[in-house]
């Protein structure tokens, strides 16, 4: 095994011709493994620089491969000895270094998107399996896919306490629902899709998906993430559009005991970040895992769902006039247009900073109740797949844009540049973000929120008596459609409709845009 580490160190010292890495033009490439940490550091600030879109592929190369340089010296340093040993490393004492290894790793595919070592970095993830301490007994996960981690997977039926609360949470009653079609054929919906154009929830279309039951269970999310130790990017707060929002990175099963089981007494020992820049974790905060591509960050996931075919029907364009077909002709005439809340990775942008048309953009969605999405609407068709719990969604025509109060194309964005825990743990900024000039000189970072509303949705929900007309007048004589979206079901959102998303329970989703 020992060889194994070292070719890959082998392996980084020699860039290959063309590789990105050489763009930046840095002396002592073939130094990474020596250098690991301060051309680590080096790619980080780099990372960090706005804007966003003006980051050089060779900074997430350099990222990657120094990471991947640090994590295996951790590894030939401490996977054969002990802490007391005479020969351990010094970052093997009072610490795991196989939480310090895994950080490293899920960084280099959160923050850089594993720049072209994608593949070497999910073998090295797998490989650390073999290194997962044995945990004790436990229910097994669902048979659909177990995983070989000590006695965790030994005999025993998955009780009632292996599975994600499931209490519902003020679920509203419905005065405008949601077409629905029981198992369309795609026929009948490219039908729908290009005729009626409006929203419709897809029943019995994901009855052949594992995760309607694996992603009940918390032992099968510990055993995927190598026993909760795996890092996920999440929001803390409310909505993004309050003041005190922010993003950090976790370790899943701090992500799981506190936000979801909300058990904080069970929080795990963060080994793999110092005690000062550890998160600080408040009782009242709202923990969401929102928005990332977590199929693509641990693959072994993405057996347990299926692409929907629809995704693979053409799909109409905008319709015309509406702030989404606007953009469009904005950016066919050269002028950038993007899109807040869109977390980019290192290939999702082209040389001019737009995003690069994709097939299918797949996201998870996993939080506790009243986990929000304010209304807004995106530049894809989209399809919400439900898998775990309930969802309350309002949806609004395009063609209401205008009554919707949207937000600022400037709005000033301060909680972008504050995330919680160390500045090294943040994404890079969000490439819809601009600098302008303040009355006084200054530079100020702002973004273009102008596809999400000013409307707190979730403020009238929880005060129905008040006259939310005499804040937002004319609001209340705006037609809507409504639906609670049930695990196994999913619903189709046109390209441009203004939506609404609240967590009736614990939830999971999977939302595919095309």
């Amino acid at each position: 095994m020992e060889t194994y580490w070292e070719s890959i160190l082998t392996k980084l010292q020699v860039p290959a011709d063309g590789d990105p890495i050489l763009e930046c033009d840095i002396d002592g490439l073939e130094n990474v493994v020596q250098r690991a940490d301060e051309l680590l550091s080096l790619a980080n600030r780099k990372l960090h620089v706005f804007p966003f879109k003006d980051v050089k592929p060779c900074w997430f190369r350099l990222y990657t491969d120094a990471s991947i340089a640090k994590a295996v010296r951790v590894i030939l340093a401490c996977s054969s000895s002990t802490p007391s040993s005479t020969n351990a490393d010094m970052r093997c004492q009072g610490r795991t270094w196989l939480e310090e290894v895994i950080s490293i790793l899920d960084k280099a595919l959160i923050v850089a998107g594993g720049m072209g070592r994608e593949g070497l970095v999910h073998e090295i993830l797998t490989k650390l399996e073999a290194f997962v301490p044995d945990e004790g007994e436990r229910p097994a996960p669902p048979a659909q896919k177990k995983r070989k981690l000590g006695k965790a997977n030994a005999g025993g039926q998955n009780g009632s306490g292996d599975i994600l609360p499931s209490e519902d949470h003020s679920l509203p009653q419905l005065k405008f629902p949601v077409t629905y079609l029981e198992k369309p054929t795609l026929t009948v919906f490219e039908k729908h899709m290009k005729t009626v154009k409006t929203p419709v929830i897809l029943g019995r279309v994901l009855e052949h998906w594992p995760a309607l039951d694996a992603w009940r269970h918390k032992t099968y999310w510990l055993d995927s993430t190598l026993g909760g130790r795996r890092l996920v990017p999440i929001e803390v707060g409310r909505s993004y559009t309050d003041d005190h929002w922010g993003q950090t990175i976790v370790s899943f099963k701090l992500f799981l005991d506190t936000y979801i089981l909300h058990d904080p007494s069970s929080r795990p020992r963060e080994s793999s970040h110092n005690a000062d820049d550890e998160p600080e974790i408040l009782d009242h905060e709202t923990g969401y895992l929102a928005q990332h591509d977590l199929l693509k960050q641990i693959p072994s996931l993405r057996s347990d769902i299926a692409t929907p075919d629809f995704c693979f029907l053409d799909a109409p364009p905008p319709e015309p006039g509406t702030p989404v077909a606007l953009n469009r002709d904005k950016m066919c005439s050269g002028q950038k247009v993007s899109h807040p809340g869109m977390i980019p990775q290192a290939d999702d942008q082209r040389d001019d900073g737009r995003f690069e048309d994709v097939d299918v953009q797949t996201n998870i969605w996993f939080g506790p109740p009243w986990t929000i999405s304010p209304l807004h609407h995106d530049p894809y068709h989209n399809i919400l797949c439900q898998v775990v719990g309930k969802k309350y969604i309002r949806l609004y025509a395009p063609e209401y844009s205008a009554q919707l109060y949207p937000r600022r194309k400037d709005e000033p964005a301060p909680h972008l540049s504050h995330v919680p825990g160390d500045a090294s743990e943040s994404e890079p900024q969000s490439p819809s973000e601009t600098v302008t000039q303040s009355d006084d000189g200054a530079d100020q970072r702002t973004i273009d929120m102008s596809n999400t509303s000013s409307i707190d949705i979730a403020a009238m929900e929880l005060s129905p008596e008040e006259d939310w007309d005499e804040t937002y007048p004319g609001f209340s004589k705006l037609p809507y459609v409504e639906c609670v979206l049930q695990a196994g079901q999913a619903l189709y959102i046109p390209v441009g409709w203004w939506h609404y998303v609240r967590s009736c329970s614990v939830g999971i989703s999977v939302s595919f845009w095309w």
